[in-house]
């Protein structure tokens, strides 16, 4: 029984390539696997295009491959003249004035956040003359060093020390900023409450009354043989 096979107009089917480029279709389909021969897929078949399967035979051949068409002439562009702005429908008074607003926008944004330079406590100097380093004792001649102010004072650290001293200075100031988060959280919430019970309250807050206590009882009034 024939197999029979759907075709398209303007494409052709693997055993059509097969028989124009004179391979085997298995060759045809590792063309296409490839990326050598481009195809449309219609769930297990594939489909040439036809001017596709002409320039590979070509190509095989060694025959020149035919010319494309050239699309649409790409319209020359006009020469600026230097001074004119592009957008000429825009006066140039009104984007001077938009440009203002803009730069305003963006200074009171700067000065509501606060973005200014943060401070920290080294400075990076380049190495003039041999400087000893106060952690590892080490002689830096050339370079840089890390100039390092401390609550003891001021130290001139190598730069594999003054490293480790900046990590372990922002390591503390994460934790304080973490604390400080965490209070300013706190103060915007409500306030806290004693989770101990209304009768230990009750025993702290009001003033406590004495206990009577009863009077000795005498053993020879309860014995009647006593009497």
């Amino acid at each position: 029984m024939a197999r029979l096979a759907a075709t398209l107009p303007g494409y052709a089917s693997v055993a059509r390539a097969s028989e124009v480029l004179h391979l085997a279709p298995r060759s045809v389909r590792d063309l296409i696997y490839a990326g050598r021969i481009p195809s449309l897929r219609i769930g297990r078949m594939h489909y040439i295009r036809a001017a596709d399967l002409e320039v590979e035979r070509r190509r095989r051949l060694g025959l020149p491959l035919p010319r494309r068409r050239r699309g649409r002439p790409e319209q020359p562009r006009k020469r600026e003249i230097p001074g004119v702005p592009r957008n000429h429908s825009l006066d140039a008074a009104l984007r001077r004035q938009r440009a203002a607003e803009r730069t305003e926008l963006v200074s009171r944004w700067a000065q509501r956040h606060g973005l200014v330079a943060p401070e920290l406590p080294a400075h990076v100097l380049a190495v003039t003359e041999p400087v000893t380093c106060e952690a590892c004792a080490r002689v830096v001649h050339v370079g840089r060093y890390v100039e390092f102010a401390s609550e003891s004072g001021r130290s001139q650290l190598c730069v594999t020390c003054a490293r480790r001293a900046l990590l372990q200075w922002a390591d503390r100031r994460r934790q304080e900023a973490a604390a400080a988060r965490e209070m300013a959280h706190s103060l915007g919430g409500p306030e806290p409450v004693d989770g101990r019970p209304t009768e230990v309250l009750q025993q702290v807050l009001l003033p406590q009354t004495p206990v009577e206590e009863d009077p000795p009882v005498d053993p020879a009034d309860n014995n009647p043989r006593a009497a």
